[in-house]
């Protein structure tokens, strides 16, 4: 006998019903039209066609003379940036793994999205006593070292305006968060290629960040360490940067 499973309840089925319409188009390339979608998947007609224009506004799919649906441009170019961020994280990884035997203390990658970092891979202590974050933790604007390397590859006066529509949060009483001074420290690290954290984001734990730039010059990636501030002092912050640098570049 099989049992029936309970139905999962979501907190946003549009947006399941939506997946569910791409993977079945991606299964079925230029084969279904709406009617078909909406048998298979046993969804009302009225559902698919509103999920199918948004779809095609975006470019997400595209519509062959048939009225068959392939997937389209938009959604391919999203897929493009995953690919890249994976081999990004494969050919990160030694280098990773180097810097955390060479230092011992944690190490992250991660991307930018405009709004939040991701951290897609890391490289840390094998005991308790460590700083940590899961793979995809996503890290607020203006949080610490890293966020100052994303800000600094954007142009001057997109930097303005998003300061002049968020505020920046104040983590720690170390956090800079007047306007002015926070523009002057984004434009060190511009000119010097790399940032720093005293304690900016977390009580006791400091950070040295560097960009990873594409063959265009633009960031694409930054790689940061972490480690208590007792530890990961000045001096031990300036020999990690060091060598982050030659791993960037390598990476670039």
């Amino acid at each position: 006998m099989t049992l029936q499973k309970p139905e999962k309840k979501y907190s946003a089925p549009i947006v399941y019903k939506a997946f569910a319409i791409l993977e079945e188009i991606a299964a079925n390339q230029s084969r279904l039209g709406i009617s078909d979608l909406a048998r298979k998947l046993n969804m009302s007609k009225g559902t698919v066609h509103g999920i199918i224009k948004a779809f095609l506004d975006l470019g997400v799919i595209t519509q062959s003379s048939l009225k068959k649906f392939s997937l389209g441009p938009a959604l391919i170019k999203l897929g493009s940036i995953a690919m890249a961020g994976e081999d990004l994280r494969i050919k990160a990884r030694p280098y990773m793994e180097e810097l955390y035997k060479e230092f011992g203390e944690t190490v992250f990658l991660g991307t930018f999205d405009g709004r939040r970092i991701t951290i897609i891979e890391k490289v840390e202590r094998p005991f308790e006593l460590k700083i940590s974050a899961p793979i995809g933790t996503r890290i607020p604007l203006f949080a610490g070292a890293t966020a100052k390397v994303f800000l600094s590859g954007l142009p001057e006066q997109e930097l303005r305006d998003l300061l002049a529509t968020k505020q920046i949060t104040r983590f720690t009483q170390n956090s800079i968060t007047d306007t002015s001074q926070y523009l002057e420290e984004i434009k060190k690290v511009k000119e010097q290629g790399f940032a720093t954290d005293f304690e900016e984001y977390i009580n006791g734990v400091n950070a040295v960040s560097v960009p990873i730039k594409d063959s265009y010059g633009r960031i694409a990636a930054a790689i940061w360490m972490v480690g208590f501030s007792n530890a990961f002092n000045a001096g031990k912050m300036e020999r990690a940067i060091e060598a982050m640098l030659l791993a960037a570049k390598e990476l670039t």
